[in-house]
């Protein structure tokens, strides 16, 4: 592991949090929120040590950047984090166009000889005043064909810009919902496409993250886009804070995944694995397909640690729930014709989760005309039935590892009952694998996917334990 942790060290990013003090960064947060319900001054903002600490950021931004003559959310992140921000902002800039208080003049008038891990980009509120059209994402590669009058072509060429000079990362930081809420709401939907068409694009969406239920809040904005000091250090800043440790996690993966070691075509095969030969059947959202290792899971490491011959069907962003075309019950009905398979695995869905789907109760019946699919349950229990009577082999589903939210937990309960009904065999990777390890930053791109070093080292070993001791193999 010292050698993994030095390599890390070695990916261009100057990270400080290594060891033990990445393991406690749960608690860390905690202790944070503890301290952030009171008031804290920019003078009173202590240093801590985290993923962040010794880093080199630099922001593009306007006037939410510039600050409010005395503070900005760049002091915080300095001050906080023991890191330097290098600041390229100036009053109304603008997203959109190639004039003095364009983004672009902004760009082009940073060192060319500098070294960033990072740039964060502002997607300024002002921008709402240009009413510049939302475009379409160009397919092409050259900068100088992005139309900088349009937000997407502003997006593309920030990303590329960005890359080709500094070989860093462009990060969109998404605006607060105030003024003309429904403007903004636009630019941040624009942000999307870029973010998913173009790689090195990266978004921090405060739009979703900022607590806008604070008692406070009314002390913290002002009337000419900036927020006051105790606006920057107890809202804006550790909110910003918290996000942007995540992607300078992912950013970090990114690099991780390219190292050759992690190539599934490098990776060596176990001697006489009681797995080989083994077909199996495998049915997931992002996690199963790899959205944050450059489409290589556990799926494949198993493949080639193993000798598994396997059915892979992922598409991110999809749930158990049946509520369409790309939900798990419909790719598995369209996508997965019937077939002999020793096994067949499925991922607990993290999105089910995120978008709040409804538990539902576990059935009496074991019918699948019974199953109310609208359900996690009732979903879960269609998958057990369908996959027994099309696939003739037992199921067992997986989940991951811990991460901060209450209705996965109980999803993961009604996991282990489902058990008691089907028989079915659990992957239990939420209680049984602890991810309060010092190399938890080195494996996961962000709280729910891992990247190549995570899938390969950390959860690979143990599928490989669960499923030999579930189909007895030992």
């Amino acid at each position: 592991m010292k050698k993994k942790m030095a390599m890390f060290l070695a990916l261009t990013l100057s990270l400080g949090c290594i060891g033990t003090a990445c393991g406690s960064s749960k608690k860390a947060d905690a202790d944070t929120k503890k301290e952030n319900t009171k008031t804290v001054t920019a003078d009173e903002v202590s240093e801590e040590e985290t993923l962040l600490s010794g880093s080199h950021i630099a922001v593009v931004g306007s006037t939410l950047t510039v600050g409010n003559g005395k503070t900005s959310y760049t002091d915080y992140l300095e001050k906080k984090n023991g890191m330097t921000v290098d600041v390229f902002a100036t009053k109304d800039a603008t997203l959109t166009g190639d004039g003095e208080q364009s983004y672009k003049a902004q760009l082009d008038a940073m060192d060319k000889d500098a070294t960033w891990d990072m740039i964060l980009v502002e997607i300024p509120p002002i921008e709402t005043d240009k009413k510049a059209e939302v475009g379409e994402l160009s397919e092409s590669e050259d900068r100088d064909t992005y139309d900088l009058e349009t937000l997407t072509g502003a997006y593309q060429y920030i990303v590329s810009y960005c890359w080709d000079n500094w070989k860093a990362p462009a990060v969109f930081v998404t605006g607060i919902q105030e003024g003309k809420k429904d403007a903004i709401y636009d630019m941040r939907q624009a942000v999307w496409p870029v973010k998913y068409g173009m790689d090195h694009a990266y978004v921090m969406d405060l739009w979703e993250k900022l607590d806008y239920k604070d008692k406070t809040i009314s002390t913290y904005k002002q009337k000419d886009g900036t927020l006051s000091d105790a606006g920057y250090m107890n809202w804006y800043g550790p909110a910003l804070q918290t996000e942007l440790i995540e992607k300078y996690g992912e950013v970090a993966s990114d690099k991780i995944n390219e190292l050759p070691q992690y190539d599934p075509a490098n990776v060596e095969a176990l001697a006489d694995s009681p797995l080989k030969g083994k077909k199996i059947i495998f049915l997931g959202s992002s996690v199963t397909f790899g959205s944050n290792s450059n489409e290589a899971s556990f799926v494949e490491y198993l493949a080639a640690r193993d000798g598994i011959a396997y059915v892979k069907e992922a598409v991110s962003g999809t749930t158990l729930v049946d509520n369409g075309e790309t939900s798990y019950i419909a790719r598995m009905k369209a996508n997965i014709p019937d077939q002999k398979a020793d096994l067949f695995i499925c991922q607990l869905s993290t999105n089910d989760a995120t978008t709040g789907q409804p538990m539902g109760e576990i059935s009496d019946s074991k019918n699948m005309d019974d199953f109310d699919t609208t359900t996690v349950a009732g979903a879960m229990e269609y998958i057990i039935a369908y996959a027994d009577q099309h696939y003739g082999c037992p199921v067992m589903f997986y989940t991951g590892t811990k991460y901060d939210s209450e209705q996965y937990g109980e999803m993961v309960e009604l996991t282990k009952k489902l058990q008691e009904k089907w028989g079915i065999g659990i992957i239990d990777m939420w209680d049984d694998l602890d991810a309060d390890i010092p190399e938890y930053h080195y494996y996961m791109a962000n709280g729910i996917h891992p990247n190549r070093a995570g899938y390969l080292d950390w959860w690979t070993p143990f599928f490989e334990q669960e499923i030999e001791r579930y189909l007895d193999l030992n």
